[in-house]
């Protein structure tokens, strides 16, 4: 894997491996060369309350193999999360690490907040939960 998929991969909140959600609680690295990603299994608690419906929307992903990365917006409408207009095609993975380490993000005039990020690696997709704020 390249190093800007690896930064990516330590950047997300949660990721959907084997048809399950994991949450990260660390990452390490030994000498620089030798990599590792803690996870436990995604209960939601650390996502309260967003939890039920995170885990709802990324379990029913579908969608075949493609070569590089895609990015998915769903915007909090309580009780859930609802996919946005906002789709983009292929994204570089280090564009997508640049997105995780911001805050907040003004999309079509509005400003979100990052709630919670998952990356479905098998997919190819990274789900960006955000949340509509007035700053």
């Amino acid at each position: 894997m390249s190093g800007d998929e690896l930064f990516l991969r330590k950047l997300v909140d949660a990721t959907r491996l084997d048809g399950r959600l994991w949450a990260h609680i660390s990452n390490e690295s030994e000498d620089h060369t030798e990599h590792s990603v803690y996870v436990t299994e995604f209960t939601g608690e650390g996502a309260k309350p967003y939890g039920a419906s995170i885990t709802d929307l990324v379990l029913a992903g579908e969608g075949g193999y493609t070569s590089s990365f895609s990015a998915f917006y769903w915007e909090w409408h309580e009780p859930a999360f609802r996919r946005m207009e906002q789709r983009e095609g292929s994204v570089f993975t280090l564009e997508l690490a640049q997105r995780l380490l911001d805050h907040y993000t003004v999309l079509g005039g509005k400003t979100y907040e990052f709630i919670y990020s998952v990356l479905d690696a098998q997919l190819k997709k990274v789900h960006l939960f955000v949340k509509e704020v007035d700053l």
